[in-house]
């Protein structure tokens, strides 16, 4: 038989799967690595080289494929409609990592990149010695670590744009962490007046903080090393507030524990500089309050009795401070860092729940731990009338110690009775200025204080569907009827009628409309039939009579017919040949084993064979979609005319 002198045009795809287990020398791989050189640039090259690369060439491969497969990534560029996107760069990826890539190739491509492509190139999946030459290459950018500023969030530097990339090497994001932009230091005022100076820092520290965040979002698997890493610099408190507060759901939950208790660490300080300035309120000298709380002091840091020590000798603003510390904690926590973690439910994305790594249990017990640090604050509330409960965030840290502290005591009850008293004077005098104004505060403080006062008074408790249909009568009931039935309603009509072999057919095809079934399977109902793989060979053999349709109903079938545990030789060649060679297999396989299989045992070493099996008839569409694939492979592996297709 005369091939016509046709290009090989064996689906890429197929032709992907079969070089992947092959040695270079086999004629399928010598066919591949001739026509990746030919291609033009663009997806299907891209998968023939990467097929290459994982197959005959996985442990050492030519100059040409390793320079082919960087210049394929580099010159991707992004699509116009979303111009931030940094395509794949898979392929550079593993040419840059193979044992036969030399240090010129690499450093060459690495200075070609661009920084966001370099984040790319740092992978996890990249070897140590790419890691290592993307972060050389990254510390050779510069400019060196300097000061945040607003715009540095719009305009980020190499680091910031190589971070923003998922899943770094370890290498990597350590030397990136290392060129961030540092906490802002306030600079010369100039001929600013105080208050926008001082606005253009805060605004530079938010920045500053938003970065961080987007660091810790982006990098979980990393978490362990970036608090490892910032706890030697500015950085460390953001991070481990960012983890607690930010994203407690996604941090690992033995560091989740550490940070959250860390944290909770925090809370007994707080009421030591209530409990001290309160007495310097009171009139005991600053030597008589270091004096009562010497022992306290010595186990306090250097930094933390300093910070005591301004807090004391500030008569104006410092003492006022103090006294209230042990309750700004507890409201800013239950309200910021701690919120998430008091209420799992809410750590929402578009409404919908993320999954926690931590588990419910340890969610509850971090829960209580806070909750019996915040009832010692609570046992410290006193009446301020300069600072009055008025709003929702002065209760709702009352509401959740209540919620999760685990044994609630009277004298707790009480505090709560007594701040629920006094907001409610405060509230009842806030005025509701219409939907926009106070009124969204008030409404919410005015649930809390019920929320609370019901709490303290006694706890409270909550419940589902189904249906079915009717096909009629086995000998009238259709195909297209059978793939619209619900799981349970098909699998109860063929159950009923067992033994109807045309029905059970019937159903087999209904799969080629409806392929996703959750309960019930193609292999339930053959099994029904009394000479399951009798009708399963009929039915494939006359596929075009019994099913007809185009490219998605093929495309089913044969879906169906090789997920079934076991698929005979026959069978598969009786499987439309396109459709059957552009099959996948399980787990992402490019191809289907058994087609392969079918196809190597076929046509074997013959180079001749695979030459004319590649220029087939064969097609995704019209009547020559219907050929079947044993009718072709045995064309191609005689020389005999190709075949005509099945009728209708």
């Amino acid at each position: 038989m005369d091939s016509g002198g046709a290009a090989p045009r064996l689906p890429l795809n197929f032709l992907c799967a079969l070089v992947v287990d092959s040695p270079a020398d086999d004629p399928p791989s010598r066919m591949a690595a001739e026509q990746a050189r030919s291609m033009e640039e663009g997806l299907g090259r891209r998968e023939l080289l990467e097929a290459l690369l994982r197959g005959p060439y996985d442990s050492s491969a030519p100059l040409w494929l390793l320079e082919a497969a960087v210049h394929s990534d580099l010159v991707r560029k992004p699509p116009k409609s979303d111009p931030l996107y940094v395509p794949s760069m898979d392929l550079a990826l593993m040419a840059l990592s193979h044992s036969s890539c030399t240090p010129q190739l690499r450093n060459e491509s690495l200075r070609r990149c661009t920084a966001a492509q370099l984040g790319r190139l740092g992978s996890a999946q990249a070897s140590d010695i790419l890691a290592d030459a993307v972060a050389e290459a990254l510390r050779e950018r510069g400019p060196h670590q300097r000061g945040m500023t607003v715009d540095l969030l719009n305009t980020p530097t190499d680091a910031q744009l190589v971070l923003r990339q998922h899943r770094l090497h370890s290498r990597v994001i350590t030397a990136a962490v290392d060129l961030l932009p540092s906490f802002p230091v306030p600079d010369e005022r100039g001929e600013e007046d105080t208050s926008t100076w001082l606005e253009r820092w805060k605004a530079a520290e938010r920045a500053w903080r938003t970065m961080w965040k987007q660091v810790v979002a982006t990098h979980p698997e990393h978490h362990r090393l970036l608090v490892d890493w910032s706890d030697d610099n500015d950085a460390g408190h953001v991070v481990r507030e960012h983890l607690l507060g930010s994203i407690p759901w996604d941090v690992e939950p033995g560091l989740l524990e550490e940070i959250a208790q860390d944290d909770l660490a925090s809370f007994p300080h707080s009421v030591l500089i209530t409990r001290m300035c309160r007495m310097r309120r009171d009139g005991a000298t600053e030597q008589e309050v270091r004096d009562r709380f010497a022992s306290d002091l010595a186990e306090a840091r250097p930094q933390q009795r300093k910070g005591i020590d301004q807090l004391l000798s500030d008569d104006k603003y410092g003492l006022r401070y103090g006294c209230r510390a042990a309750i700004s904690h507890a409201e800013l926590a239950a309200d910021g860092t701690w919120h998430y973690i008091l209420h799992p439910n809410q750590a929402q994305q578009y409404g919908r729940p993320h999954s926690w790594r931590a588990s419910e249990d340890q969610l509850v017990s971090l829960a209580q731990k806070f909750a019996e640090h915040a009832a010692v604050a609570l046992m410290l509330w006193e009446p301020d009338p300069k600072g009055p409960v008025r709003s929702a965030s002065d209760l709702r840290w009352v509401r959740d110690l209540l919620q999760h502290l685990p044994v609630v005591t009277p004298d707790v009850k009480e505090k709560a009775r007594l701040i629920c008293r006094e907001a409610r004077r405060e509230v009842a005098g806030r005025r509701d200025y219409g939907r926009y104004g106070l009124d969204s505060d008030v409404q919410q403080a005015r649930e809390l204080l019920d929320t609370i006062e019901r709490m303290t008074a006694e706890p409270l408790p909550d419940p589902g569907p189904a249906r079915t249909a009717s096909l009629g009568k086995p000998d009238q009931v259709t195909v297209r009827d059978l793939a619209g039935a619900p799981d349970a309603v098909l699998d109860d009509y063929v159950r009923r009628h067992q033994g109807n072999d045309a029905l059970v057919e019937k159903a087999l095809l209904s799969f080629a409309s409806r392929a996703y079934r959750r309960d019930v399977s193609f292999a339930d109902v053959l099994n029904r039939h009394s000479d399951p793989q009798g009708a399963l060979r009929d039915l494939t053999q006359n596929l075009r009579r019994r099913l007809g349709g185009g490219p998605n109903l093929r495309e089913a079938w044969v879906s169906a017919v090789l997920s079934l545990p076991t698929t005979d030789v026959d069978l598969t060649r009786a499987l439309p040949a396109w459709t059957a060679l552009k099959a996948r297999g399980p787990r992402g396989q490019e191809a289907h084993p058994a087609v392969i299989s079918v196809v190597r045992a076929t046509l074997g070493d013959n180079a001749e064979a695979w030459q004319r099996f590649a220029t087939s008839p064969a097609s995704n569409a019209g009547p020559t979609a219907w050929l079947r694939l044993g009718d072709l492979l045995d064309a191609a592996a005689t020389g005999t005319p190709w075949p005509t297709p099945p009728r209708k």
